[in-house]
């Protein structure tokens, strides 16, 4: 069984040692390779798309900022693949491993259903629009019925000052009635005036709800929390959706957690053994030697090969 050099570079092995590893240690050393190469493939094709979609960057820019991502999640995988194999480190690439598969997987969605997240940030604008008129509205009603109640008490003055039940109690359209009168005719304006603008209110309200759909600017300055909110809404609302939401979800966090996986299921190999005799060989000699170079015994031997000398 062989390996090829590029398998071997992707792991960090020397192709000249990787020649001598026993077949157990180079099924597990291809499985690494082929496994570190899907979640960076991954990130730098989101890191791409969200890059030149979401942020609405440049190709260059996207680029290099695929190229960050795949190589920054390779450095990460690499050391996953470095750390020794014990419980608390497992733990720890697991943890690593889930943040950064789960982050991935986020991307990844935003990329899958981006018509769903634009349709649901769509829907959001018109409802925040509506709502805005909404409450609008309610405060020019609010304003009509009060200038209404206003205009009809100053009404009511005047007239009760024209037929005499009260004010001056003298029944005439003299000065008096032809102030409140007057009085009367302003407010009524006010009142009008202000019915008019409710009205265009809802004028208003078509208009920009119109214009919001016309203009996609709203929805290509959402940022990467919007849409994973707007996702999040999307999926909420729909049984259907989340299930299928959850799904890929799901596959694109094995695909991410595919090098942890592999590191925990592969166990030791026959090289692995001899590389850790080999090792605890080298500390026995180097214990024995200092051992030799420091004891009283070594003094002595010195002193009588300098005697004899």
């Amino acid at each position: 069984m062989t390996i090829s050099n590029y398998l071997c570079y992707v792991v960090g092995e020397q192709p000249i040692r990787a020649a001598r590893f026993h077949p157990s240690t180079l099924r597990r050393t291809k499985a690494f390779a082929i496994a570190i190469h899907i979640p960076v493939l991954m990130w730098a094709v989101t890191g791409f798309v969200i890059a030149s979609q979401i942020f609405k960057l440049g190709d260059v820019q996207a680029a290099v900022i695929a190229f960050f991502c795949a190589g920054l999640i390779y450095l990460v995988e690499r050391l996953v693949l470095a750390t020794p194999k014990v419980w608390y480190v497992n733990l720890a690439r697991v943890v690593i491993g889930f943040v950064i598969a789960f982050l991935g997987a986020s991307a990844v969605d935003l990329v899958i259903f981006d018509r769903e997240v634009t349709q649901q940030l769509q829907q959001a604008g018109e409802e925040r629009l509506r709502t805005e008129y909404v409450h609008s509205a309610n405060m020019q009603r609010q304003a009509v019925a009060e200038k209404k109640g206003a205009w009809q008490a100053a009404q009511d003055a005047a007239n009760c000052e024209a037929n005499g039940t009260c004010g001056s109690k003298l029944r005439s359209v003299g000065p008096v009635y032809r102030a409140l009168a007057r009085q009367a005719s302003l407010l009524r304006a006010d009142y009008v005036a202000a019915e008019e603008q409710l009205e265009k209110l809802d004028e208003q309200k078509a208009q920009a709800l119109s214009q919001f759909r016309s203009t996609p600017q709203v929805i290509d300055q959402a940022g990467l929390l919007a849409r994973l909110a707007a996702l999040h809404d999307y999926t909420s609302n729909s049984a259907a959706a989340f299930v299928a939401w959850l799904m890929f979800f799901l596959l694109v966090l094995f695909f991410e957690l595919m090098v942890v996986l592999s590191k925990l299921v592969f166990g030791e190999t026959v090289d692995d053994e001899l590389d850790r005799i080999r090792e605890h060989i080298s500390q026995q000699k180097a214990r024995d030697y200092m051992q030799a170079v420091t004891s009283p015994v070594a003094d002595a031997r010195k002193m009588i090969a300098a005697n004899y000398a």
